[in-house]
């Protein structure tokens, strides 16, 4: 079985982020695990932001192609349909992550 890092102070099965996805987008980030391996994190919107904004500054601009700007209400959507995926998905629809 190979070691997996986790880059979080905080973690959170999938299983449990299902039952209230919002809860897990905080100003911390939260690894998600699945079978008690790290499948991906959830930061909240300010964490993300400034990842963005670190990364922007850090390359020139012509070669950074991160673009996601969405609007609170285009945010709020992707939370809902996320939640409304999350609450209903199995393990298998999840996939599984691999590194």
């Amino acid at each position: 079985m190979a070691i997996q890092k986790i880059m979080a102070d905080s973690t959170v099965s999938v299983t449990e982020m299902r039952k209230h996805p919002a809860d897990f987008f905080t100003d911390q980030p939260i690894a998600v695990l699945s079978n008690n391996q790290p499948m991906g994190y959830m930061v909240g919107r300010e964490l993300f932001e400034a990842m963005v904004d670190t990364l922007r500054q850090q390359q020139p601009q012509e070669t950074f192609t991160a673009r996601f700007q969405a609007n609170s209400d285009q945010l709020n959507g992707a939370i809902a349909a996320s939640a409304k995926f999350l609450s209903s998905a199995k393990e298998d629809d999840l996939g599984n992550f691999v590194e």
